[in-house]
């Protein structure tokens, strides 16, 4: 590595800068779980970056928590820009990995399962009961309406469901079938 590249990190990563550069961490994990990621302007008056600074360290910071190795948090197993880093932000990935480890987990196997299937990201239901119809004045039958919001690379869609209490169990049937 070069030693004008280890300079900068270090400039850029100051020890008094330490809560700071968690926060950053942290806001990155919340970003890629899908949550509002980190700012510019929000960093801006605790760090003395450029717009350029920020910019860099924020795309190493998000490379490097997006690489599925850096779960492992073992050392051997890093991306080699971890290494790059001085030693005390080496340490702040790898507690900011211990304590969201299972977040940045899900986050990413949700991003890489959207790539190659269709995925449900989320649910709404609805419980009605059907008095009666055309056909039978007393019917009284019990409706569940799911609506299944489903997100794949190219689009987000909602799949309306319509299910008796048969129809319902032989679906939640099938489902732990699966699991």
């Amino acid at each position: 590595m070069e030693s004008s590249t280890q300079s900068l990190y270090i400039s850029l990563f100051s020890e008094e800068k330490n809560d700071v550069l968690k926060e950053l961490l942290h806001a990155c994990v919340d970003e890629i779980c899908g949550r509002p990621g980190p700012s510019y302007r929000q960093f801006v008056n605790s760090m003395d970056w450029t717009r350029a600074e920020y910019e860099g360290v924020y795309k190493l910071i998000s490379l490097l928590l997006r690489n599925p190795a850096s779960l492992y948090m073992v050392e051997e197993k890093m991306p080699p820009e971890y290494h790059e880093l001085p030693e005390q932000v080496q340490q702040n990935i790898l507690t900011c990995l211990k304590v969201r480890r299972e977040q940045l987990t899900n986050a990413l196997l949700r991003d890489h399962y959207k790539r190659k299937l269709p995925t449900v990201i989320d649910h709404d239901w609805r419980l009605k009961l059907v008095m009666g119809s055309s056909k039978m004045a007393s019917l009284r039958e019990s409706l569940l309406q799911l609506d299944l919001t489903v997100e794949d690379k190219e689009s987000r869609r909602i799949i309306n469901l319509e299910l008796n209490k048969d129809e319902l169990d032989t679906m939640i049937n099938s489902l732990e079938r699966l699991v």
